[in-house]
């Protein structure tokens, strides 16, 4: 935008803004009248002069083929290219426009490569479900193991797990979990594989009871995730989803 500024002002203060004075006595013009000729302003045996004539006809533009596109295209390069400080100008206007379009563009290019990298994570990353299975219900005991799979395109890092039993549905907002039943582990999960840890769970409430854990894991770009599962077990075995919503949220 400064070099347009610039190239504006050069190209008006290299236009001259009054015409010359006509040399003669004490700087002024030849005054009407002076004329030998019985003071008439215009000879009637002196053909009239062509130059003004011509310069307000267009000058060397009058006779341009293409009508009046020819013409203007004939002025607009006269303006433009009329003189060498014109021509400079000219340059320096349109070395200005390419610059700020370049920057324009590079700024774009710049913004779609940024997108680009924060929606590559988001589609490239693990993605691992799970939750209890294999439950088995004998005399209001209970058993269960934990199995997870990874829906995304990349490996995940397995860094804990915790699976416990507890009597009353979980309505808080906030997840809350025994330390002692967490599992701390490094399992690498692959993309599509289906993982079931060796150990089985035991409940230590009869039912109805709910079961309630987490997944913590950690993808291939070192960002942390969490799954959390809450499920409640009716006394004739029945499984299904329970407990406040941040029980079974996903990051």
């Amino acid at each position: 935008m400064w070099g347009l500024l610039v190239a504006f002002l050069v190209l008006v203060w290299s236009s001259p803004a009054l015409p010359q004075v006509m040399p003669g006595g004490h700087g002024n013009a030849v005054a009407v009248g002076d004329d030998t000729g019985g003071g008439h302003a215009i000879d009637s045996d002196k053909p009239a002069p062509e130059a003004g004539a011509e310069q307000a006809s267009g000058g060397e533009c009058a006779g341009v083929p293409g009508g009046i596109a020819g013409y203007y295209a004939c002025r607009a390069r006269q303006m433009a290219f009329g003189s060498v400080e014109r021509a400079i100008v000219t340059f320096v206007a349109l070395l200005a426009l390419s610059t700020l379009l370049l920057w324009i563009y590079t700024r774009r290019v710049a913004n779609a490569a940024k997108v680009a990298a924060e929606h590559l994570p988001a589609v490239e990353r693990a993605y691992v479900f799970g939750g209890p299975t294999d439950l088995f219900l004998l005399h209001d005991q209970a058993t269960v193991r934990l199995a997870m799979q990874n829906y995304g395109k990349t490996p995940a890092v397995i860094r804990a797990w915790s699976v416990e039993f507890v009597a009353q549905e979980p309505r808080g907002a906030k997840p809350g979990y025994d330390k002692s039943k967490k599992t701390v582990t490094n399992e690498i999960l692959e993309p599509f594989k289906l993982f079931s840890p060796a150990t089985v769970f035991r409940s230590e409430i009869p039912a109805p009871f709910f079961i309630v854990g987490y997944i913590a894991y950690e993808d291939v770009f070192r960002q942390p995730h969490t799954t959390r599962f809450c499920v409640g077990v009716a006394r004739d075995g029945k499984a299904a989803y329970a407990g406040h919503a941040e029980w079974n949220v996903f990051d």
